[in-house]
């Protein structure tokens, strides 16, 4: 099974990962991204939209919301109830955006980086479609160290899904032409920001 096969299977009961008592966590990251109404921005490895409420109503209807995934499934089950005509859902990798340079203010990766291919072009990728001055955050719910663990316990298609070491992320930042890198490796948090 490829693994994007794996994602279209898991869709349906995704969001069951995400249930009410990760709502406050969830909001707590979204405040540290600093959105700003009328903005744009992209959420690569949408899966479900479990951040889409959250980073809506931050840009508002002045702003833009793109909703991206590789699984169709995950794309469909986004779609169900969150229905805004200020978020556009792509079904698309990251690693080969469907997005002209310099159109977006910030890129949120939630969830998704570890399970990314391609991890350095998906970085050129997404600095090549950042505006000057915008932002990317790549964040997950547990440290590198216990992802890597969850996901080995995982088995299966996920199983060797991990992140890199901070010095090879620094490398690609940098290569991608973002900046004020920071790095956040803690128990139940892993987060980057990084400025183009």
């Amino acid at each position: 099974m490829s693994k994007r096969e794996f994602f279209n299977k898991q869709a349906k009961c995704w969001g069951e990962h995400y249930n009410r008592d990760v709502t406050s966590q969830i909001r707590d990251l979204v405040e540290r991204f600093g959105l700003e109404e009328g903005k744009t921005v992209l959420d690569v490895g949408c899966g479900t939209g479990i951040l889409l409420p959250y980073l809506s109503d931050k840009v508002k209807e002045k702003g833009s919301v793109f909703a991206l995934d590789f699984s169709w499934n995950m794309i469909l089950e986004a779609k169900k109830n969150r229905q805004k005509p200020y978020i556009h859902f792509l079904n698309a990798s990251v690693e080969i955006l469907p997005l002209k340079d310099q159109t977006i203010d910030y890129i949120i990766c939630f969830a998704t980086f570890a399970h990314v291919t391609d991890q350095k072009k998906s970085i050129y990728e997404m600095g090549r479609t950042l505006k000057t001055g915008g932002k990317l955050f790549i964040a997950h719910f547990l440290g590198k160290e216990e992802l890597a663990e969850h996901h080995r316990l995982a088995d299966g298609e996920v199983e060797h899904d991990t992140l890199p070491d901070d010095d090879k992320m620094r490398e690609m930042m940098k290569n991608a032409g973002l900046k004020d890198i920071v790095i956040t490796d803690q128990p139940n948090l892993y987060l980057v920001s990084a400025k183009k």
